[in-house]
């Protein structure tokens, strides 16, 4: 059965050199991993995917002076990339113009968090929900300042959030059921042997894909993923970019 398309629509101001698209599984840092081995790991790099990614077309560079006061701004200095950031701000934060708004139903809910397992040195951003069936501005994204008297460099490209539309009313849905854990030694065997089977391949200098086959030590079925690939569209419509 063909599954029902959802949309949301984004509106970009023209010629701001505001870039939208699908995050990549790429990291610089899981790049230096030898061997570039840390995207064997299936959890990390299906996550690296999760959402579109916003970013602009020129290094964003600034330094903060360390002090931390809702009382005055004027505490950070922009070297680069001075239209897309307001330092204007209190509190050792940092603000960005995003020159895009997003346009949903009123049953979606626009995630702004940051990117996954992407790690920008001095700062971290604001997790945020923002209904954008009403809301007709700019999305706001802004980031909490964590190393003073250092400029902080985000290379142009670079995205400096993650959008993902969700659903409140689904997530309200859900229930947690606390419950004690207790196994029998059937299950107990099974994980030991599952575990040393893990280890064994680890000393080889091999990865297991166990849990990315969704099998056991010998190969055997334990369930299915959702989904093993999460591809977002996107259709850039502009005639101005």
């Amino acid at each position: 059965m063909k599954q029902m398309t959802n949309s949301i629509d984004a509106y970009v101001i023209p010629k701001s050199g505001v870039n939208l698209s699908q995050l990549s599984a790429k990291r610089s840092w899981m790049d230096n991993v030898a061997n570039a081995h840390a995207y064997n790991c299936f959890p990390i790099s299906l996550t690296n995917t999760l959402g579109w990614g916003i970013s602009f077309d020129e290094d964003i560079s600034f330094i903060w002076d360390g002090v931390d006061t809702d009382k005055e701004d004027g505490h950070i200095k922009i070297i680069s990339g001075n239209k897309y950031v307001n330092e204007n701000r209190r509190s050792a934060t940092l603000s960005f113009d995003t020159f895009v708004k997003f346009v949903t139903d009123e049953n979606t809910t626009l995630l702004t968090m940051p990117v996954p397992n992407l790690f920008i040195d001095g700062i971290h951003l604001y997790t945020t929900l923002i209904s954008t069936s009403f809301f007709r501005y700019p999305l706001p994204i802004a980031a909490k300042l964590t190393k003073p008297n250092t400029l902080i460099t985000i290379p142009a490209k670079t995205p400096i959030a993650a959008i993902l539309p969700i659903s409140l009313q689904n997530i309200n849905q859900y229930e947690l059921n606390v419950n004690d854990y207790v196994s029998s030694k059937e299950e107990e065997l099974k994980s030991q042997k599952y575990g040393e089977a893990s280890q064994l391949k680890n000393r080889l200098g091999e990865w297991t894909h166990f849990y990315r086959n969704a099998t056991d030590e010998n190969g055997v079925s334990t369930g299915k993923h959702e989904l093993k690939v999460i591809r977002l569209k996107t259709n850039d419509k502009r005639n101005y970019k």
